[in-house]
């Protein structure tokens, strides 16, 4: 995809979910390198076009919605903490995100290892990890609506 389809795509992002796209954004903010930002925001474009094409139209998914789910992600990283492989597996199974949106969940662990971001070097390489998988948690949780 080149970058005018890109840019097209995320001009998309920006009418229906502008927060989706504002989370990847601000990663700038933090400190998170541009490189890093463009491997968040082609996993923003593959999960959207994905949604797209399946015809399914989300909810506005608000900031209310995105921090809900970040403490619920926090929450089940520090509950699984010092778990035994078959207990953190079992917990990692039970998660509802991904059970709903495990294809999704799948790609974007598998690019965030390509892109080598779950090498975590320090603190702020925790963010774009963050940013990511709750991409996938927003929308597995996000209400469905009709289209118009």
């Amino acid at each position: 995809m080149g970058i005018r389809e890109k840019e097209g795509v995320c001009d998309r992002i920006y009418a229906a979910q502008p927060n989706l796209l504002a989370s990847v954004l601000a990663q700038r903010s933090l400190v998170v390198s541009m490189s890093t930002i463009d491997v968040l925001l082609n996993i923003l474009i593959v999960l959207y076009l994905a949604i797209e094409k399946s015809d399914q139209v989300l909810a506005i998914i608000s900031e209310a919605d995105q921090e809900r789910e970040l403490q619920r992600f926090t929450a089940a990283v520090r509950f699984t903490e010092g778990l035994g492989s078959d207990a953190l597996a079992q917990s990692i199974e039970q998660t509802i995100a991904y059970r709903r949106e495990k294809f999704m969940f799948a790609y974007v662990v598998g690019i965030l290892q390509r892109a080598g971001l779950t090498d975590l070097g320090s603190e702020t390489s925790k963010y774009p990890i963050l940013v990511a998988i709750n991409l996938v948690n927003y929308i597995a949780t996000a209400r469905r609506t009709t289209p118009l």
